[in-house]
């Protein structure tokens, strides 16, 4: 066999091996299998690139990103993307970089090279949870966010300057979660952070940002720190006003129609669960609710009977649910084959399309901290239907994505008042000048002010699973507390 053949059978086993090592090491899980399960297992390197001159890269499905976040485990790049909206896992055009980083974007935006653009990128990133039981609830946010960056460039930017999406797997790993934030601001300079979905891990970052004075926009809306640091900018209720706004918001709707006995459900797995689970009974009586049974579950359980018995022996007559997307079906599904069937109630951050077609879901009610993603009527959700329907064709506007595409429009108003755009200090600036702002009716009445906390906005409009459909009785109103 001539030398050069062998040389290159002897590389291409040498790669072989060490992806099959890589994999394995993906694959390794914690001493706590259940935390192991909620988190994932691996994805600290960076999924995509929407890069400078457009293609937005796509976070994919829960599959796809499990497999990025195996191959990019200790840091290495998952996925670079040059152009159109591929998901992660495939590579990009342009090559790969050293590990931990992602090679370089360099191919036209995706459906078209838009209009003409100069100056130096808009540097952003997006830190959080894409794989895993919790990645698969809250990613939709990231692919909102890569479709409206491909939307801005399109445009030719914001002020001439185009936007570069960097997104990173934490793996709901408090400690990679801080890792790829300091690598991002030190290394790949970004100049803010959008949609940050890190219920499990966001906390670690909150100290090193404040230090650095990097801003943080928008989150899946799990994270009461967006409300302990001036570098933190909420597009809605998060935290522990995001818990209110769940109870408070279906208490409207229910009570007046005799609904008052509830039974809730909380993840053991997040502090938003917790809080709920204590917060929850606290605030029943201040909107006429009366908790008659109290649950807590994992998120990787099979099954919910137990917990359904205990809730229908309890005579609720609703459920309310801190639970992830799919624990949601499961519960409904349980309770049913038990002949209990009360109003269900659960987070929109983890609601996605397929649940109205469950008939388990059938008569749910919601409470959501945005306008409905389903109503053009609002000219920002409008906006939204058709850049998804242009830049991410595969991927459906859902409530838990509309959470990034909220994230985004609040950071691309203050961009466009930023005086330059390019820095976290322009920025900020922006961002400060925001006052009474409600994006046309896409988010609650919202105001910055410099070098403080955000102020908690506790406000909701209402969402009915009816017909195999999600339905807005009160259409885009806003009720606040």
């Amino acid at each position: 066999m001539p030398k050069s053949r062998r040389s290159f059978g002897a590389l291409l086993l040498a790669c072989i091996l060490v992806a099959a090592l890589c994999a394995a090491c993906g694959n390794r899980h914690s001493h706590q299998e259940l935390m192991a399960a909620a988190q994932g297992s691996g994805g600290s390197g960076e999924l995509s690139q929407t890069g400078a001159n457009g293609g937005a890269g796509d976070a994919g499905s829960a599959d796809a990103q499990q497999a990025a976040g195996a191959a990019g485990a200790g840091g290495g790049a998952a996925a670079s993307t040059a152009s159109g909206s591929g998901r992660a896992g495939s590579s990009g055009a342009s090559g790969s970089g050293p590990a931990g980083s992602s090679g370089a974007s360099t191919g036209a935006g995706a459906g078209g090279s838009g209009a003409a653009s100069q100056g130096a990128p808009i540097i952003i990133g997006s830190v959080g949870t894409q794989s895993g039981i919790v990645g698969a609830s809250i990613s939709d946010g990231t692919r909102s966010l890569q479709a409206w960056a491909s939307g801005v460039n399109a445009q030719g930017g914001i002020k001439g300057h185009r936007v570069q999406v960097i997104v990173g797997d934490d793996g709901g790993d408090p400690s990679r979660h801080q890792q790829l934030i300091q690598q991002f601001v030190e290394e790949k300079h970004v100049a803010a952070f959008v949609y940050n979905s890190a219920p499990l891990s966001g906390q670690s970052s909150v100290q090193y940002l404040t230090q650095k004075r990097v801003p943080v926009i928008g989150s899946e809306l799990g994270g009461q720190w967006f409300y302990t640091s001036p570098m933190f900018f909420p597009q809605t209720s998060s935290g522990l006003a995001l818990t209110y706004v769940n109870i408070a918001g279906i208490a409207g709707y229910l009570v007046p129609k005799g609904k008052t006995k509830v039974a809730t459900l909380t993840c053991e797995e997040a502090q938003f669960c917790t809080d709920a689970n204590r917060i929850w009974p606290q605030q029943a009586p201040t909107v006429g609710f009366q908790v008659v049974s109290q649950g807590r579950a994992s998120l990787a359980q099979p099954d919910f009977t137990s917990e359904c018995l205990s809730a229908k022996n309890a005579n609720a007559q609703v459920l309310l649910m801190a639970m992830d997307t799919n624990s949601v079906g499961r519960v409904a599904s349980s309770c049913a084959r038990v002949d209990f069937h009360p109003v269900l109630s659960f987070a929109t951050t983890v609601t996605v399309d397929r649940m109205k077609s469950d008939p388990n879901l059938g008569g749910a009610i919601l409470a959501l901290p945005l306008a409905p993603w389903f109503q053009s009527s609002v000219p920002d959700v409008a906006q939204y239907q058709d850049t998804m329907a242009r830049y991410s064709p595969g991927n459906l506007p859902t409530a838990s994505g509309e959470n990034g595409w909220a994230a985004a429009k609040l950071f691309e108003l203050a961009e466009s008042r930023a005086s330059d755009p390019t820095t976290s200090a322009g920025v900020l600036d922006g961002l400060w000048s925001i006052k009474n702002e409600t994006l046309g009716g896409l988010i609650p009445s919202t105001t910055f002010t410099r070098d403080q906390n955000a102020p908690e906005v506790k406000c909701w409009t209402v969402v009915v699973i009816t017909g195999g459909q999600f339905t807005a009785p009160d259409g885009s109103q806003m009720h606040c507390a």
